[in-house]
């Protein structure tokens, strides 16, 4: 695809390849009056707005989870579409630790879930979610999964009662919860609430009672996430004498006791927190989090309880004003490398210097993207159901989301006291309806605007949705939908020749620290490569932009990058705003700027919305899993103890733990060569001192079928950097391995042989967007990893 810069002559055109952004195709659409009918008296579930994400997909079973209130509904999408219907398999009413407990934003229904979580915790996947009373209930997945297949066998009546799946992990952290996090190799789950804290649950690792054992690794309480709930008690650190007794009594992370870390730093109300969770920190050294200030912090949880380093995304002055809603560390190994900045970027960066940070812009990418528009005009179907647009949504005001809404518990007003209704459009919405553009100031509150623009400005060239992903002809090049005043917005940046990179150095000298981390504002998506090295960011700006060609009201409240998967198989990452859209984005890698992101697709698209299948009304939730035939399988048999993770050839064929393992297989029964089970790096090593050219290999954007597909079997050649590692000086001690670090080497040398290899060439992975009408939107996505 073509795309010409403003202020560029025809020879600066540059190309962007198809062959390197991911396939992505639409599914299914299954509107409101499909699911549910009050003509035939089925009612949808109940629908609490303004929260989180209140939808996640296992990745090891067909379960897709959705919080209606303070219950969780399990469904199974069935058939070639995905289809929900109304009837969901089963029902479970989370168990609250303080069933008492006030709630923050609806004190009539304080346990309505505020977000929920589908991540690995150990060897096993569960289910999390917080609610607005502070109360926090985990689940184990394979357990509700068993449960529906026994009621199902049983005959009972759908939607099953799921009082028998007992949850392992109930507590409460004094306040509205919103921001979770598990790390899967160290067994860590992260929660953080307005209180201002996050809270850290450590599961022991090791079983007192097992110590005498040969391998301790084979019982199975031995890593705590096996317990009963009612069996679990915390050994509570929340002042820096009492961190210093644990780095005392727990020398190398073998830890013996469950703990409670409470860590402080925001003061304000904190939507997300996340844990660098890969192998290359297995034992949960590092933490970010983000806050409705927009800032970020990075934590060395077992360092301190208080922050190691402080910053601003994107603008260093956070300005426009933004606030934080997702912050994620990022594998270095899943950013795939390119030869141009074009590619890498998806569009000619531009580049400027602000308080002494280079940014680099790259928000002209979305006029690369296909069938995506920045006006959102209704088509022909909309015209003959006036109705329709006269549809009002509950809003609530910004206010509710400011640092002064941090209440205590005694000072709490009711949803009642403070939602707000306008029916009115303000005068600079008038000016925007008659033609008028509003000044380069106005520009930056564009998405909480409410317009009626001309649909004069829009040429498109109408297809059928089929023919979205096929191969292109030229004629069906046609540029996307840009609002004149976004690319009014955009020319701030203007130095396209990258001149500041060759005066200021943009990688670190000696060995970075930490790993790149992606984040998201309300309209904004910036990277920093090395967060705490370097001054550089990576900014797509107002990367969903849109106005409306009609008079809607929704609250700028759900004007929110809130909704976030990373998928480092695909080295891709899905950001949906609760505003209605989701950005797909790919990581990528180029000598010159080095780590980089590039939007590639934009849903739902302009033609969907042309044909009235999306709905105007905020996300409830979105989900991305694989697709049913791909699922992940289940993790590592057994983790070896015993074994020197560095003798390779002796840790592959051997049987593991044979007299204490009923488990007939080991990870030695689909062996592959030991050549390539080289580990990437001591787990010691917290820090990334990798480029994506020694996870790549000899490919280039040319050709990326010399790519793995999730990366995990990449080495470097540079040595890991010998740094502050958890709690003392790191040093590689033989035989004195973590539990975590066998974990993960042991997850590293499994690859289990898939009925999908062979056959295609990536994992296939399904997007569902749960609209709040009960509107579903399936979309399917993969890598051709071909020329």
């Amino acid at each position: 695809m073509a795309v010409y810069s403003p202020g560029s002559s025809e020879s600066e055109v540059f190309l962007v390849k198809d062959s390197i952004r991911p396939r992505f195709q639409a599914l299914n659409v299954e509107k409101e009056g499909q699911r549910f009918s009050v003509k035939n008296d089925i009612l949808g579930p109940p629908v609490a707005t303004w929260r989180s994400n209140l939808a996640a997909s296992s990745q090891r079973r067909n379960l897709l989870f959705v919080a209606h209130g303070s219950d969780i509904y399990v469904w199974i999408p069935s058939g070639p579409f995905q289809l929900l219907g109304s009837q969901a398999e089963m029902v479970i009413k989370p168990i609250m630790k303080h069933p008492q407990a006030d709630g923050y934003i609806d004190p009539a229904n304080p346990h309505t879930i505020n977000n929920i979580l589908v991540d690995d915790l150990g060897r096993d996947e569960v289910l999390l979610l917080a609610t607005d009373s502070g109360n926090v209930c985990g689940y184990h997945v394979e357990a509700i999964f068993s449960a529906v297949k026994r009621c199902a066998k049983s005959g009972y009546k759908r939607p099953f009662d799921g009082a028998e799946v007992t949850p392992f992990f109930v507590e409460n952290v004094g306040m509205s919860a919103w921001g979770l996090a598990t790390h899967k190799f160290a067994r860590l789950i992260a929660v953080s609430a307005n209180t201002g804290q996050i809270t850290v649950y450590a599961f022991a690792l090791v079983d007192p009672s097992s110590e005498g054992m040969d391998d301790p690794s084979s019982d199975p309480d031995s890593d705590g996430l096996n317990a009963n709930q009612s069996d679990q008690t915390w050994v509570s650190i929340h002042n820096i004498k009492q961190l210093r007794e644990l780095q005392r009594s727990m020398p190398r992370n073998h830890r013996s006791r469950n703990l409670r870390l409470t860590y402080r730093g925001h003061f304000d109300n904190i939507p997300h927190v996340s844990f660098a969770n890969f192998d290359l920190d297995s034992n949960g050294f590092w933490m970010a989090s983000t806050d409705i200030s927009n800032r970020v912090i990075i934590w060395r949880i077992w360092d301190d309880l208080g922050p190691y380093r402080v910053y601003y995304p994107g603008h260093p002055l956070n300005n426009p004003p933004q606030r934080g809603w997702t912050v994620i560390p990022l594998d270095p190994r899943t950013f795939k490398r390119h030869q141009r900045k074009e590619d890498a970027c998806g569009c000619q960066p531009g580049s400027i210097l602000l308080a002494s940070r280079t940014i680099l812009d790259v928000s002209r990418a979305i006029q690369d993207v296909s069938d995506a528009s920045q006006i959102f005009v209704f088509g022909s179907v909309n015209s003959r159901r006036p109705g329709t647009l006269d549809r009002r949504v509950q809003c609530l005001p910004d206010a509710i989301f400011s640092r002064e809404s941090r209440v205590n518990q005694n000072s709490r007003t009711s949803l009642e006291s403070v939602l707000e209704s306008s029916n009115t459009i303000s005068d600079k919405d008038r000016a925007a309806s008659e033609g008028q553009s509003p000044s380069g100031s106005e520009v930056e509150d564009a998405l909480s605007d409410v317009a009626s623009d001309s649909s004069d400005h829009v040429i498109r060239i109408k297809r059928p949705l089929a023919s979205l992903f096929e191969e292109e002809s030229d004629q069906h090049r046609a540029s996307p939908c840009l609002h004149p005043d976004y690319i009014y917005d955009l020319e701030g940046f203007s130095d396209n020749n990258l001149k500041l990179f060759t005066e200021r150095p943009m990688h670190p000298i000696h060995p970075p620290q930490f790993f790149p981390t992606i984040h998201f504002s309300e309209h904004h998506i910036s990277m920093a490569p090395y967060p705490i090295d370097s001054d550089y960011h990576l900014l797509n700006r107002n990367t969903l932009f849109q106005r409306f060609s009609f008079t809607v009201e929704m609250s700028s409240a759900c004007d929110r990058f809130n909704m976030v998967k990373y998928v480092p198989e695909l080295g891709i990452v899905v950001a949906a705003s609760q505003k209605g859209r989701a950005a797909i984005i790919s990581l990528t890698w180029q000598e010159e700027i080095g780590y980089a992101f590039r939007l590639d697709w934009v849903v739902p698209f302009h033609t969907q919305e042309r044909t009235d299948e999306r709905p105007m009304i905020p996300l409830l939730g979105m989900a991305v899993s694989p697709m049913p035939g791909y699922e992940i399988p289940p993790d590592v048999p057994c983790i070896p103890r015993g074994v020197d993770p560095d003798d390779w050839l002796q840790f592959n064929y051997r049987i593991l733990n044979p007299e204490d393992d009923d488990t007939p297989s080991s990870p030695s029964s689909t062996t592959p060569d030991p050549s390539v089970l080289k580990p990437t790096a001591h787990p010691d090593s917290t820090h990334s001192t990798h480029s994506p050219q020694s996870a790549s290999n000899d490919d280039n954007d040319d050709d990326e079928a010399s790519q793995s597909p999730s990366g995990a079997e990449s080495t470097s050649d540079e040595p890991p950097s010998d740094t502050h590692s958890n709690t003392t000086e790191s040093t590689h001690i033989p035989g004195n391995y973590t539990l975590p670090e066998l974990h993960a080497h042991a997850s590293s040398a499994y690859h289990p042989q898939e009925q999908w290899h062979g056959w295609h060439p990536s994992r296939h992975y399904r997007l569902m967007l749960l609209y709040c009408d009960h509107t579903v939107m399936s979309y399917e996505f993969w890598h051709d990893w071909k020329d």
